[in-house]
Formats: structure tokens, sequence, C-alpha cells
């Protein structure tokens, strides 16, 4: 029992206590048996039973030798002590006999209150037999018999006893009641003990009702009485309790110390039952830690226990765990015969109580995992109605489980996880993390095996998610075994996805959770894995070889000079290389409408009459959204009834392969061969490798574009900067390069030899501004003292570079719209004006449209201005350009100052390369000139020269504030980097380098998205 029923507590007297008293043949005297009932009180109350009860048959014995004169009430008190030291002995038929003989000593003179008393110690003790019906009889006697009498602690008693029935046979509200009755009861006669038994069994009741922080509150409540008054046998009962909380919560450390400390105390105290209970409960939890050597002699020591000593509840507890170590090491036959005997004990002894529904749930485990899926279901419905019924939450969970698992097998995949979502819900709100983790694991194997029958990746992905869960989930606990063995799985999973690196990695991982105590099998099992998957790289190998040899001959096509030929000669080598007899290419023409560029097995007008169709049929936007497969074409509705002249065959097989564009164009490649050609359909395999080299098509189509796009901005060089005088507005930021753009533009003009004029219109007043443009007579205005020519004039038969033209005033405006559509100059004060053959370049950094809008730049300049427009980006826009600026400004300013400085360190570049630069190149020529300023003859510029202002500037761009973890993460980043480019990015080596596994580097590549390609053209 579980401490349901509080035992009588005797007052305790200050005396020593010693060893079992010797026989007495001493005539019977009123002192003799006082003193043998004190000592046994003595005894009893420091839960020494066997020398308590010595003394209390030596009183029974002088009383029984009185004869008539035997005191009613004392021989009462004595006979029912020795019931009690009996019952806490566990010796329950013993105890039985006890009570029968003492109602026989008590008749014909006894009370209505004896008999409730009597009829309450039988309903004790008939409930700890586990004959629940007889229990509650006798009980319910006892309490109509006493509920209108003082005798607090028998009534008490009663209650109690009247509510453990009904908590053990799920009536959880009248057990409520009938406990908080209890406690009131033994608070009105200040019995301690009871109302820590009070507070145990709620603590029990809650524990039930998975409201495990409510469970623990209450027994610590009961344990902190027990403590405070020495009552020892009462604390192993509440510190057990406490380990089946805690195993239930997932706590498994704390569960096994409360056990084993329990355990210890019981057998201390001499109480079998609750030694059977604690080896049971370890013998379980052993199980589940997967140590099967001590699960099973503990459990089979607890079974032997209650059997010898007739504990029914105790005995099938015991049973069920022997049962669930069967089921566990796949023993079916054993472990259906452990829970039929199991179930029908359980149904003799409480038919509706918590043990059958765990037992019917059980039994449908052994039958689902005998792939016998009718009777599985059948007790998994008959469990859940039960425990929905008896409110256990757990139990509802682990039955809808089963019946989603039985779903499952069926091929009902919807209704399968319709049924494990409910119990997943249902776990985690009561905190059942281990059963969560081992539905998990079960619904991952059960969704890979439908996924293998039906070939769906969408089925194997949820197998894969799934089974992440368990192993997380058992991590947790730090179940090796379990771990490993999901790991396991999920590699299969894996590599039934086709994800070879991931499948060893998981290996990787579940190899190294071994330890001295691993499983043979299951480390035969990965081993032998870990060779199957070793030996599909290497067929793997020999059978990609044609493949890379693919890969090579385009990388010689690529070689070739002329766009339009590499596109047309990888296409013709990916229809030989894939087996199919046609195929073409489709981008985007300069119109933006899609085009054939390419073609092979058929002219360009066959492909460009296919082209028309697909996208009738199928539309643009499939086509370039993802790919396209069809073994069976003719048949298929997206391509049935084509016309004649590009039909396809009922078994015509092909592929859609969209092609990777840039600023979102859409482009794909099309191939097809007939499905009953010796190669057949198109394979996964030849899928797989199209795919691989369509990115080389698309490569082509960009090099095609690249040198077209070339040809174009030679042709408009030619027309903008040769022999043109057309006037240019550049606009860009403060700092962006325009004056070098203007310097640029006329240096590649055909006025290269005549000046370049540049004057900065905000750096002078309107008057003095129209003076320098212009020039003036002798005498036009106070202090000109002699005639000026102008910079239009000085700047005639060359370039004049008005610079921040937006700050002229609108009469200066008007004047230089007058100059360039007359190309005349008045000077101020003259009347005669001058023809000046000039080209006029202007730099702006606002939007002279605004300013249109406000008033204050005059419409038609600006459009004079705009014959041909140049934005130059921001530096922020441009960070490629950043590694060439600061070399050139390093040699410059290295040569100016005669410093021997040729390197800048990457850290630099990458620091640079993320700044946001609001006095673009400007800025970071003053930067790159004062690290040159103050760095050593010799010394690359570093990190250390970098000025403070740049660094703050740096973090007020960061998003977020770095975390340990974060910076954690860079550094490794960048080790491992550092290590792929060391040696030559072959992985392997840079493993060894770094002390890794070839599979954990392979993980970190991928977390970080390390790619060399990618390296590679940012370092370009």
């Amino acid at each position: 029992m579980e401490g349901f029923v509080p035992k009588d507590r005797p007052s305790r007297h200050n005396r020593t206590l010693g060893d079992p008293p010797p026989p007495s043949k001493e005539k019977p005297n009123a002192d003799g048996d006082r003193k043998a009932q004190e000592l046994g009180d003595l005894y009893f109350a420091a839960d020494n039973f066997a020398v308590a009860l010595e003394y209390y048959r030596r009183a029974l014995e002088n009383e029984d030798r009185r004869g008539e004169g035997a005191n009613q009430e004392s021989l009462l008190k004595t006979g029912t002590q020795i019931v009690e030291c009996l019952r806490h002995r566990g010796d329950l038929n013993e105890a039985v006999e006890a009570l029968h003989d003492l109602h026989r000593k008590l008749r014909p003179h006894v009370t209505r209150e004896q008999i409730g008393r009597l009829s309450s110690r039988l309903g004790i003790l008939l409930f700890e037999r586990g004959r629940y019906r007889p229990a509650h009889r006798a009980a319910s006697l006892a309490y109509r018999l006493l509920r209108d009498t003082t005798l607090n602690l028998d009534l008490g008693h009663t209650e109690m006893c009247l509510g453990a029935i009904a908590l053990r046979t799920g009536e959880w509200n009248s057990a409520r009641d009938h406990f908080e009755s209890a406690i009131a009861t033994y608070r009105r006669a200040d019995y301690q003990s009871g109302m820590a038994v009070g507070y145990n069994n709620l603590g029990l009741l809650h524990k039930n009702q998975c409201r495990f922080k409510e469970s623990v509150r209450f027994l610590e409540q009961a344990l902190r009485i027990s403590e405070r008054s020495g009552h020892y046998h009462d604390a192993a009962t509440y510190v057990h309790n406490l380990g089946l909380v805690h195993d239930k919560m997932g706590d498994w450390d704390l569960a096994e110390e409360h056990y084993r400390r329990g355990l210890q105390m019981y057998t201390e105290v001499g109480y079998a039952a609750g030694r059977a209970r604690a080896l049971g409960c370890l013998g379980n939890l052993k199980r589940k830690r997967r140590d099967w050597g001590q699960a099973e002699e503990l459990i089979r020591e607890s079974l032997a226990l209650a059997t010898e000593r007739g504990y029914p509840r105790e005995t099938i507890l015991a049973r069920e765990a022997l049962g669930d170590y069967f089921l566990d090491r796949g023993v079916l036959l054993e472990a259906r015969r452990e829970f039929e005997t199991a179930f029908t004990m359980a149904d003799q002894v409480a038919p509706d109580s918590d043990l059958t529904v765990e037992l019917l749930r059980r039994l449908g485990e052994v039958h689902l995992a005998a792939l016998e899926l009718e009777p599985a279901v059948r007790f998994a419905e008959r469990a859940l109605v039960s425990a929905r019924r008896l409110g256990d939450r757990l139990e509802e969970a682990c039955s809808l489980k089963l019946i989603g698992l039985a779903s499952a097998e069926t091929g009902d995949l919807d209704q399968a996880r319709g049924y494990l979502d409910q119990a997943s819900e249902v776990l985690q709100q009561i905190g059942k993390r281990y059963e969560l983790a081992k539905l998990c694991f079960s619904a991952g194997l059960a969704w890979r095996k439908r996924a293998r029958r039906g070939k769906s990746r969408a089925i194997l992905d949820e197998s894969v998610s799934y089974l992440r869960r368990a192993v997380a989930g058992f991590e947790s606990f730090g179940l090796s075994e379990l771990t490993a063995g999901a790991l396991l799985e999920l590699a299969r999973s894996e590599m039934h996805r086709g994800l070879t690196d991931e499948a060893v990695i998981h290996l990787d991982h579940a190899a190294s959770l071994f330890t001295d105590r691993e499983d043979p099998a299951l480390e035969h099992q990965i081993e032998a894995f870990q060779r199957e998957v070793e030996q599909g790289l290497i067929e793997g190998t020999s059978a990609q070889s044609n493949e890379f040899a693919a890969f090579d001959e385009i990388r010689r096509v690529l070689r070739v000079e002329e766009g339009e030929g590499s596109l047309q000669e990888i296409l013709a080598m990916l229809v030989r290389r894939s087996g199919a007899a046609r195929g073409c290419v489709v981008a985007p023409a300069t119109d933006g409408s899609a085009t054939v560029l390419a073609a092979a097995g058929f002219s360009l007008r066959v492909a460009q009459d296919l082209l028309r169709e697909l996208l009738a049929r199928v539309g643009a936007e499939r086509l370039g959204s993802g790919p396209v497969v069809s073994s069976r074409a003719g048949v298929d509705p997206r391509f049935r009834d084509f016309p004649a002249s590009h039909a396809l065959s009922p078994r015509t097989s092909l592929v859609i392969m969209p092609l990777s564009l840039p600023s979102g164009q859409a482009g794909f490649l099309y191939l097809d061969r007939p499905a009953d050609a010796p190669l057949g359909a198109f394979k996964q395999r030849e899928v797989n490798l199209i795919a691989a080299l369509s990115n080389y098509i698309s490569v082509a189509i960009l090099e095609m574009q690249r040198r077209e796009l070339a040809r174009e901005n030679v042709s408009l060089r030619g027309r903008l900067l040769g022999p043109s005088d057309a006037t240019i507005l550049i606009e860009g930021e403060t700092g962006s390069g325009k004056g070098l753009l203007a310097r640029a533009i006329h240096a590649s003009s055909n006025r290269a030899n005549r000046p370049l004029i540049q004057v900065n219109c905000a750096a002078l007043p309107e008057p003095l501004l129209e003076s320098e443009l212009f020039g003036h007579v002798q005498g036009a205005f106070t202090g000109a003292v002699r005639e000026k020519a102008g910079l239009f004039v000085e700047a005639n038969g060359g370039t004049l570079f008005l610079d921040e033209v937006d700050k002229t005033t609108i009469t200066i405006q008007g004047k230089l719209l007058q100059v360039l559509d007359n190309r005349e100059v008045r000077p101020v004060g003259g009347n005669k004006s001058t023809k000046v053959d000039v080209r006029v370049l202007c730099a702006t950094n606002v939007n002279l449209k605004s300013r249109i809008a406000k008033g204050e730049f005059l419409e038609d300049l600006y459009y004079r201005l705009n014959d041909i427009c140049f934005r130059v980006p921001p530096l922020r826009e441009r960070p490629e350009d950043i590694p060439l600026l600061v070399d050139h400004s390093l040699q410059r300013f290295a040569a100016e100052m005669g410093k021997a400085i040729h390197a800048v360190e990457p850290e630099v570049l990458r620091l640079f390369a993320e700044l946001p630069w609001r006095g673009n190149v400007r800025e970071l020529e003053k930067v790159i000139k004062r690290m040159v300023v103050l760095a050593n003859d010799g010394e690359p510029l570093s990190m250390r020269l970098v000025p403070r202002e740049l660094l703050r500037a740096e973090e007020e761009v960061s998003d977020s504030p770095a975390t340990l973890k974060a910076e954690v993460a860079k550094v490794e980043r960048k080790l491992i980097g550092q290590a792929l480019e060391r040696n030559g990015w072959n992985k392997l080596r840079a493993a060894r380098a770094l002390s890794l596994s070839y599979p954990t580097l392979l993980q970190k590549i991928k977390i970080y998205q390390l790619d060399r390609r990618l390296v590679i053209r940012q370092r370009s």
C-alpha cells in the first residue's frame, strides 16, 4: 500500500528501547498488564513492530487469563494494536485472522461502537489485499456506526479507507471529498500522523491527474509532518511516493534517489509491501534507462516478494513491469502472457481501476508489435474510454498514440496524424517528455515504412521530423542507447531521402554515444549500416565517373570565346550525356519575351513552336518556378493533344529544368526522349545530372549576355565619349567620384588636348560667379579695373565642368541657358557677344527635379543640361570596388611618403566592405592616407591602424548586440574558412588540420554556409 491509511499512534514514553521481552511465566496482575501494554506502545511508536507485537501478545494473554473479569476496552485496544502490527509488517492474512479472533473474544457483549471500529479495521485489511468491493462494504458499515460518535481517529481511518478505495477505482471526486473530510476529522483530534497521510493521499490523487506540481507540494507537506513527528514508517512511504511523482515528471535521477531511500527505510522497519513496491519501481526505472540486467533482477525480486506475501496490487504492478521489460526486449509472447495474467488479476480486484486501463493499453501495444491491428485498436479504444472516464490524461495520450500508430500501419496517414497530434498535445500539456519522445520515435518509423511503399518525399520529410524530435527528447534524459537507436533510424530515413552526408553525420553521432554498458546488438547495427553507407559512396563514385567527365567537357567548352557557340555545344553535350533525344534552351529576349537560344535534335522553328505551346498550356510562371518531370507526357493533361508538328507520344518522357538567371529573369531547359527507348523514362540520377548541368547552361547564357553588353558598352562609349558634344549631367553623393568621372569623360573625348576647366558653383557668390563664368568689361562694376575674358572663353575648344550646379541662382541659370542655346557669351557690362565652342559637364548631389518643383531650378535648363545623365552610385552600393580603391590609394600615398607598404590585412577589407562610407571615395582616401601615415615601414595596414570612429560606426551598423554565442560562431567560421583555404578546399585534409571528424566538418560547413564558389566570387 502507498500509505493510504495511518496507523494508530499510542502515547510515547521516555524509555530506552531494548531487545524483545522474554516469555513471562508470572501470574497476571494489573501492573504487569499495564507495563506490557506501555512497552508495546513504545516499540510501536518507534516502528519496531516485531518487538511491539510480542509485548501486545503478552498483554493480551494476561487479559485472556482473567476470563470473565477481562476489561472489554483493554481487550479491544490490545487486539487492534496486534492487528496494526501485523498489517504494517505486511502479514495481511494473519492480521485478518487476528481480527476475527478478537471479534470472537468480545462476543457476546460487543457494542455498536466496537463493531464499527472492528469493521473499519477489516475494511483497511481488505483494501490492502486488493479486495475493494468487500472493503467498501466493511468501511461503509463502519462509517455509519462511527459518524455520530466521538471516536475521531477511527472515523478518520474509515474516511481515509473509503477515499483510498475511490481513488483505486477511479472515482476521483469522491476520493477527494473523503480525504479532505478525513483531514478535518484528524485536525479536530490533533492527530498529526493522520493529517500527513491525508496530504499524502491528496498528492497521489493529483499525481494520477498529472498535476505534478500540486502532487509534490502535498507530498512534501506530508513528509515534513512525519519527520517532525519522528514517524519513520510513514516518512518512508512519502519518500517513495515522491519518487513516483518525479518518475512521472521525467526527473529520473531524483526519482531513483527517492526510490532507494524509500527501499532502505522500508527494509529497516520491516515493511515487506513497501519493499516490493520500491523494488518494482526501481526495476521499471532501470528498464527505461536500458539497464536490462538490473531491471529484470529488481522486477523479479519484487514479484517474488509480493506473491509470497499475498499482495495483489504489488503483484499486478510487478507483472506489468515485467511485461514492459519483455515488450521492450521484443519478447512478445512473454510480454503478452505477463500482461494477460496481470489483467485477469486486476479485473477481479478492481475492474474499472487505473490498473485495468494501463493493462488494456499494454495488451494493445503487444498486438500492434505483432502487427495484429484489429485487436490492437480494440484494446486501445477500450483503454481510451476508461482513461477519459477516470480522467487519466497520460493513459488517454498513450491510447491515442496506439490508435494513431495502428492507423499508420493501415496506410491512413491523415487519420494517424490526427490521433498522434492529439496525443502529442496532451503529453506536452502534462509535461511527459519521455513518452513524447517515444511517440515521435514510433511515428518516425511508421511514416518511413509508408514512404518506402509510396515513395513520397513529403512522407519521408515527416519521418525525419519525427525522428529528430525523438533524438532531442531521448538526449535530454541522457539515454545514450535510445538516442543512438533514434539516430540510427534517422540516418536510415536520411538515406532514403538521398542525403548521404546527413546520414554519415547521424551515424557518427550515434557511434560516439556508447559507453562501457553499450548494447552490442545496437552497436552492431550501427556499424553494419555505416559499412552499407560507405559501400554506397564507393558505388556512387564509380557511377558518377561519367558525370564528372561531363563536367570536364563543359569546362573545356566554356573556354570557347564565342558565347553563342559555347551555349550550343553545352546543350548538345547535355543532350548526349543525359540520353535525351532532343532539347532546347529558353531565355528572355531583349524585349522581355521568351525565346529559344539554342536547340538540339530539332530545328529552332520547331523548338519555338513547342515553346509557344508550353507557355500557353503550362504557363511561364510554372515553367520558371521549379522542375517539371513527366514520364508519360502524351497522356499527361498538361502536354496532351499538342499540334502534330511536335506531338508528344503517349510514352514520351520529358524534363523541364528552370535556369538560375539574374534579376528574376525566367528561363528553362527542355529535354525529352521516348520512354520506350532503351534508356526508358528519365531516372532520378539523370534528373539530378540535368539539374547540375543546367547551371552551366545559365553560366553560358550569362557569358553570352555579358559579351553582348560589352559590345553595346563599347558602341555607347564611342558615341558618348568620342566626337560627341552632348551636355552630360552627373548625379551622385558628395565624394562619390563625380569630378573623377568628369575628367575621364574629357580625357576620352576628342577635346582631350584642349583645356578642362572646373568651377565649384557653391564656392562663389552670385556676382563673382557671374563674372568668373562670363567675364566682364573694364568699369562694369566697382573693382573691375580691367577687362576679364571669363571661363567660357578660356575653355573655348575644351570642356567646362560646373560642379554643384544646383547652387546657382535663377539669374545665373538663365544666362547659362542662353549660352548653351546660342553658343555665345556676353561679358558683364558688355554689349558684344563672343562665339564659344565649349562642351559643358555638370554635377550635382541633389535631386534637381525636386528643386524644379520648389521653383529653385529652371526646368528648361535641366533638360538642356540633361542630354545624357550619369548616376554615380555611392560607395556602400558597390563594395566590390573597395579593394581596387584601397590598393590604388595605398600605392599612391605610400609612394608620396616613401614607405614600402604593399599589403592590407583581409580583416580590414572586410570591415571596409561593411561600413556605410557617408563620405564615399573621399572619406576612404582620407582613411587610407591616415593609416599610411601611422604605419611603420614595411608593415601591412591592419586593424590596429583603423580610426576609432570607424569601429564605432561598425557597431552602429550592427543590427543587434553581439552575444557570446555569435562571437564564438564568428571565430569558428573564420578558422574553418582559413583551414579550407590553406588545404585547397580539400575537406578531409582540413578536418585533420582542425582535429575534427569529417562528418562534423561537413555539418559546420553547412551551418556556416561556406561555399568555395561564393568565396572566390567575393574575392574576385
